[in-house]
């Protein structure tokens, strides 16, 4: 299996939260926190806006919270830096918040 550095930003998307700790509605939730989580970024630093993940699969996010991550999905998180993993989830964040301010337009 080939090692794909896109898979997160294929794969995965920020849902705009109305605050810190809404980690009860993240996919992550129920997986290894040191793997998983503590990887990415789930805020904008400079706006102080909140996200948590979902996925842009239907079905994929059942699979998350029964446990049950992709090998695909593993092997990125295992790959990846922690540097690597927020540069990539924080730019996907600052995307939906251009989105967002675009659409508010």
């Amino acid at each position: 299996m080939a090692y794909d550095i896109n898979w997160f930003e294929d794969n995965m998307k920020p849902v705009l939260a109305n605050g810190p700790g809404n980690c009860s509605a993240c996919c992550l939730r129920n997986l290894d926190k040191d793997l998983f989580c503590k990887k990415l970024t789930c805020v904008d630093e400079c706006c102080c806006h909140f996200v948590f993940w979902d996925t842009k699969i239907p079905g994929f996010h059942g699979e998350l919270l029964m446990g049950l991550p992709s090998k695909d999905m593993t092997e990125w998180f295992r790959k990846t830096s922690v540097e690597r993993a927020q540069e990539i989830s924080g730019n996907m964040i600052n995307k939906a918040l251009q989105n967002q301010e675009q659409h508010v337009k």
